[in-house]
């Protein structure tokens, strides 16, 4: 399965005072304290810990779980984190002490600005995508220089220029895949092109009939036939958006094409900026809420056989990464069971 990793950036006002006042009830659980890298501790992860909770309770705010993973490069998996196991949180204070000013009339009051949270994913730029075409392709990989054919980071590959736009030498590219979509989603069909991105490379030399380039950092191995596309380059960090209007909508499918979708896996929802979902809002996953009882019991009038329909469960959350106009990339942030390709999205 292809692991996402985030990285976020961590502020440190809310980090300078927490660190100040913990009670004391905690201090065993914190040790060999790191004042040469910023004011930082080791944590040891208890039962039930998730990185989602630990960075509301050490940085208050949830949004910056990816930096505590980054952080904490021996966590391989942030969906599993086990007790006893120490991880590092650093806090640090930007603030440059305040100098001695003269007094002053009575302050004139004013609003604090609002506070928008914000959401930083560095990977962003080689998340999937669905559009209704198939993004148009500049050429086509036709050998790897060596005769692999598996192509990873540092190989050399000999691309095929379909003569659509120019693979200049210097400029970065991507390697891309499609997949036909073509699903049933609470009774709506829905229809469009997955993209999937490999890698992206460096044009080296253009020689009118093909063109070399190497790997310069590479998602999933590339294959002969593999399509290059322009860079597709995304703002990293993200207004957060937690309570937007509702939408009608479902997930169709996780980029890997897991039939269970649980936290920080990238997905894809029906819906997109034709219909307003825009990068950083927040939505709720929901899943039906079946009854148990078939109507078999005989002991119940012909009426009261009439089961009437139950609330969905609230399964989850999601933050929207990227929107195409029918279709939306999103990360699950959190989930209380498996998820799945149809539940529904508001």
């Amino acid at each position: 399965m292809y692991k996402i990793k985030g990285i976020a950036t961590i502020t440190g006002i809310t980090l300078f005072l927490i660190l100040n006042f913990f009670p004391m009830a905690w201090a065993q659980e914190f040790s060999d304290l790191e004042p040469a890298e910023g004011s930082g501790f080791y944590y040891t992860i208890q039962k039930g810990d998730t990185l989602w909770d630990l960075s509301q309770r050490f940085y208050d705010s949830q949004w910056d779980w990816p930096g505590l993973w980054e952080m904490n490069k021996e966590i391989k998996n942030p969906h599993w984190i086990y007790p006893g196991k120490k991880i590092k949180v650093f806090l640090k204070s930007q603030l440059p002490p305040k100098p001695p000013v003269a007094p002053v009339a009575e302050p004139i009051k004013t609003k604090p600005p609002k506070i928008i949270p914000s959401f930083t994913y560095t990977q962003m730029s080689h998340i999937g995508f669905i559009k209704r075409d198939v993004e148009p392709s500049l050429g086509n990989i036709i050998r790897e220089k060596d005769g692999n054919l598996m192509m990873s980071a540092n190989d050399i590959i000999y691309i095929n220029p379909t003569g659509i736009g120019g693979l200049i030498p210097g400029k970065m590219y991507q390697i891309f895949d499609t997949q036909k979509i073509k699903e049933t989603l609470n009774g709506q069909k829905f229809t469009g092109i997955k993209h999937l991105i490999k890698a992206e490379i460096k044009i080296l030399e253009h020689k009118g009939d093909y063109a070399t380039a190497i790997i310069v950092n590479s998602y999933r191995d590339a294959n002969v036939g593999d399509r290059i596309m322009n860079y597709y380059e995304r703002d990293t960090v993200l207004s957060v958006q937690e309570n937007p209007n509702p939408i009608d909508a479902s997930l169709v499918c996780s980029e890997e094409d897991t039939v269970m979708i649980n936290d920080y896996q990238i997905a894809f929802i029906n819906k997109g900026r034709q219909d307003n979902v825009q990068p950083g809002q927040i939505y709720t996953i929901l899943q039906e809420n079946k009854s148990a009882f078939d109507g078999s019991d005989s002991n119940w009038t012909q009426k009261s056989k009439i089961i009437p329909p139950l609330d969905p469960l609230n399964s989850g959350k999601l933050i929207v990464l990227h929107a195409e106009d029918i279709a939306a990339t999103v990360m699950i942030l959190s989930s209380k069971c498996d998820l799945h390709p149809g539940d529904m999205v508001n």
